[in-house]
């Protein structure tokens, strides 16, 4: 059996739709075979077209009539010759009247029936639909379209000065940028981009409407003969001094190109950003800006060298190998926003202290070279149940403090001992503790700064010796040099009015006086403050009421006994007078002052708060005082 493949020369084509169709193509193949293709769809409900069929959705079964006896052809007989029509065309030589010669035969139609080969099948091919209307949606985002705004002129465009209707919007540019919509209160919708210098607007984002493209009406347009541009700027703000770091400066400018530069400022004040260099200074308000890139000497063409800007001293004058090529921008559009600091005067009685002495911001130079710097880590673990006698290992020696907190964060200030050298806290007495608590230690080390920097680095004079995780902290250290408690000359009055305090007497002297060369008033760095006291006598010439210049009245004593006024603070006295040394000859309101003054450094902590509303929650903070020369670790107290 031979198999032939025959090609049809003609298409076929199968159509849908919502309701029956049929579709019907007829062609003849090389070898003058008639074929017939139909297509045939339903109605939606199982009706095909021209009555074709039907189909059952349900069962899916499909009944369809692919054959059909009402087809015609042109017929010809030759059986037989007209004898009157060939007379007639030979006598005359012309044929019939119509010009047409019939030498016989017979023409007429006849019916036929499409062929269909025994024992052959059928395809039937359809298409699930889905149950539901699906949708899809498609993105598509046009190319640029670029409007030739000054095609009758070379002269660069003025920035802010193109308005132009198209398609029935109106289009505006600010700062090299095309806006749709822009109002005094509607900063408008990003539409596109100025080039002021080609005098052309590329629209990346627009709405169609009017009659199309060709809708455009140019409303507003300047240009200037000559370009004015710059590639350095140098100018002062409006005011200052500036609040430093981040935000408190921020300049843009448009370049030739129309492209908007933007400056970044760090806290330092160095501005860095596309094509820019430069600095602004805080305190002044003055800034100082380049524009332009250092490029490869090597990459540049014969045609860049011969620029004006480049000179071949320049190369490498900077950054190895880079030379400066400028990059111009428009000044008129320069922008820039600062938030400027306003100092207003001190009431100096609220402060406690003249202002004068104060600098004109504010600020107060912390790290100088050749002052202490204490680089720092803290250490606190997780909260524990203690037991007496327990030893809890801290994990690092050479510790210069140790607190105990509850969970509270109240200090825990005795029931415990500390060795700084190895780390070590051992628990002695629980009494009146919470349940649990938590270690906080510190390890740090005094250094002197040989340099500080611009940058916020310092260098310091010797190795550290320690080693600090990311995460430490360096603090300043305000030095006290020496310290000791110490008791000032004391004297004696008849009588005193409770209100004024001298440093000598104010009147007569009492009949009576401390011996204070053979009991002197004992004192020690612990407990002992800074303080003016007075022990002025009772009416039974006996007890005595201390009170203090700052303190007020605190407690009552005799000279019968030794008097220790205990410091809460510390848990030592402020001072201890013996009673052997009080004597006889003391009458009522005879007052002994004892002016003390304590190993503690006197200092003023002062805190800025800027006007507004508050960022947070509250602040805290802790004051120490440090001294451990020539004592061990162990009792920095001693």
């Amino acid at each position: 059996m031979a198999i032939r493949t025959v090609t049809r020369p003609f298409a076929i084509t199968t159509t849908s739709g919502s309701s029956a169709t049929l579709t019907e193509e007829t062609g003849k193949t090389s070898d003058k075979t008639i074929v017939t293709t139909r297509t045939v769809t339903d109605d939606g409900a199982g009706n095909l077209g021209a009555g074709l069929g039907t189909l059952a959705y349900a069962s899916r079964a499909l009944n369809v009539r692919v054959v059909e006896q009402s087809r015609t052809t042109e017929a010809y007989k030759s059986d037989y010759e007209d004898a009157k029509e060939f007379s007639t065309t030979v006598a005359d030589g012309g044929g019939s009247s119509s010009g047409d010669s019939k030498r016989g035969g017979e023409y007429g139609t006849a019916s036929v029936g499409e062929q269909v080969l025994a024992g052959s099948s059928g395809v039937a091919r359809y298409r699930v639909g889905s149950s539901a209307p699906i949708s899809k949606s498609m993105a598509y985002t046009p190319p640029g379209f670029l409007i030739d705004l000054t095609p009758y002129t070379s002269d660069p465009i003025v920035p802010g000065s193109v308005q132009f209707a198209w398609m029935g919007q109106v289009y505006q540019d600010f700062e090299g940028v095309i806006y749709r919509g822009r109002t005094a209160t509607n900063p408008g919708i990003v539409s596109g981009t100025l080039n002021s210098e080609e005098g052309q607007a590329l629209m990346t984002d627009w709405v169609v409407g009017g009659s199309g493209p060709q809708d455009f009406v140019l409303q507003s347009l300047m240009t200037r003969r000559g370009r004015w541009k710059t590639s350095s700027l140098f100018f002062n703000t409006a005011a200052a001094p500036l609040r430093p770091g981040p935000g408190g400066f921020v300049l843009s400018v448009v370049d030739t190109l129309g492209n908007v530069l933007t400056a970044n400022v760090d806290a330092q004040g160095n501005i860095t950003g596309t094509h820019m260099r430069g600095r602004v200074e805080f305190s002044t308000g003055a800034v100082e800006l380049m524009f332009g890139d250092f490029v490869v000497d090597a990459d540049l063409t014969a045609k860049d060298k011969a620029e004006w800007w480049y000179s071949a001293a320049d190369v490498g004058a900077v950054e190895a190998g880079k030379i400066w090529r400028p990059w111009p921008v428009d000044p008129t559009t320069l922008r820039y926003t600062m938030v400027s600091l306003v100092f207003l005067p001190i009431d100096s009685e609220l402060l406690g202290l003249d202002p004068t002495a104060l600098p004109a911001d504010g600020r107060v130079v912390t790290f100088r070279a050749g002052e202490l710097l204490v680089p720092a880590i803290t250490i606190s673990g997780p909260a524990f149940t203690p037991s007496v006698g327990m030893p809890y290992n801290i994990g690092t020696d050479r510790l210069s403090l140790v607190r105990v907190l509850g969970p509270d964060g109240v200090a825990m200030e005795d029931g415990y001992t500390v060795d700084l050298d190895t780390g070590v806290v051992t628990f002695t007495d629980l009494t009146g503790w919470p349940s649990q608590v938590t270690v906080y230690a510190r390890q740090e080390v005094y250094r002197q700064m040989a340099e500080v920097r611009m940058d916020g680095s310092v260098r310091l004079r010797s190795a550290l010796g320690i080693d600090l995780p990311a995460g430490a902290v360096v603090s300043s250290a305000l030095r006290q040099g020496d310290r000791f408690a110490r008791v000032l000359p004391v004297f004696d009055q008849q009588t005193w009015d409770g209100v004024t305090w001298k440093d000598t007497p104010q009147g007569p002297s009492a009949v009576a006086s401390y011996d204070s060369t053979n009991h002197p008033i004992e004192i020690n760095n612990l407990g002992a403050m800074t303080e003016r006291w007075a022990l002025r006598f009772r009416s039974d010439a006996t007890t005595f009421d201390l009170i203090g210049e700052h303190f007020g009245q605190l407690i009552s004593g005799t000279k019968n006994a030794d008097f220790s006024p205990i410091n809460p603070a510390s848990g030592a006295p402020y001072f201890t007078i013996r009673a052997a040394g009080w004597g006889n000859g003391w009458a009522a309101g005879n007052t002994l002052f004892v002016p003390t003054v304590g190993a503690s450094f006197p200092n003023v902590a002062i805190r800025s708060t800027q006007p507004g509303s508050p960022p947070g929650g509250d602040y805290s903070v802790l004051f120490e005082q440090r001294g451990d020369v020539d004592t061990p670790p162990s009792n920095p107290f001693a």
